[in-house]
């Protein structure tokens, strides 16, 4: 298994690749959302080339538009010219370009909270996705029960903030207007019914996560995949290499007290990895 980093800046990558990461992901700039580092075509060829030993995968994971199209696909020839892991992947157009020009470089499937289940999985393994993530709304036992049954090599977060849900409109800028508020950040962060979220706003829209850090370290060593994902997003830097550090110890040499650094670090917030999803529809009164 490899860790694989959603890093929040560009010059932490080298300093996460000394502690052992393996692999890295980034936003392609105008064309993903909910990352911090969004890089140019350019600048990921440079990054690529600086750090040939590790793993580098590009998301372009918004919603296409007709008038992007064009541009989508110039930056998809590109990005296939280059030693890129994947390119990940939730708009279906991504996909289509893939077949429809031969691109040689992989696709990660990537639709949030759509990889549940190893049937759509081996549906798209069929269509030449060679990877997936799986949703942050399923359990342990459930992740490994895809693995076994596909493929696909797979991907789940073990270390960040969930998201929710997504929407392009932009939420924070239309509420500070009809409120006649003035909006002095990009980020803010709400309480419901004693729960805490926060919302990010961002060219493509606004964002949504639970206020809780995710902490899978814990089922580090029973988790059957092949990339566990941490995600840097509004996390301090100082903890998050605290943090790289320990997992690669519970992955390497079982350790126990890792954990229990870990959970002094950023809680135990284990979402549903042991916890199945139910849902209840009200009846009519």
């Amino acid at each position: 298994m490899k860790l694989v980093i959603i890093p929040n800046k560009k010059e932490n990558i080298k300093k996460y690749i000394k502690i052992g990461a393996g692999a890295f992901i980034f936003g392609l700039k105008g064309f993903s959302s909910g990352y911090s580092l969004t890089l140019t075509k350019e600048e990921i060829k440079n990054v690529i080339h600086e750090n040939s030993d590790v793993d580098f995968f590009v998301a372009i994971n918004k919603n296409i538009f007709n008038d992007e199209l064009n541009e989508l696909e110039n930056n998809l020839l590109f990005l296939d010219k280059l030693k890129i892991k994947g390119i990940l992947f939730y708009d279906l157009a991504v996909l289509n370009i893939k077949l429809r020009k031969r691109l040689s470089v992989d696709l990660v499937w990537n639709q949030t909270h759509m990889v549940t289940n190893y049937k759509t999985c081996n549906y798209y393994y069929e269509k030449g996705v060679k990877y997936g993530i799986v949703s942050n709304e399923i359990t342990l036992e459930e992740i490994n029960d895809i693995k076994k049954n596909t493929n696909m090599i797979l991907f789940t977060m073990i270390i960040g903030y969930p998201i929710m849900s997504f929407s392009r409109r932009s939420l924070l800028s239309n509420y500070f207007i009809s409120n006649n508020k003035k909006k002095e950040s990009q980020m803010y962060w709400l309480t419901n019914n004693n729960e805490k979220y926060f919302i990010r706003e961002e060219e493509s829209g606004d964002a949504i996560y639970y206020g809780k850090i995710l902490n899978g370290s814990a089922i580090l060593n029973d988790l059957n995949v092949d990339y566990a994902i941490l995600n840097e997003l509004e996390i301090e830097e100082s903890i998050f290499e605290k943090v790289i550090a320990l997992c690669i110890k519970i992955i390497n040499n079982k350790d126990v007290n890792a954990i229990n650094e870990i959970k002094n670090l950023i809680g135990n917030y284990q979402g549903f990895f042991f916890q199945k999803t139910i849902y209840k529809v009200k009846k009519n009164d």
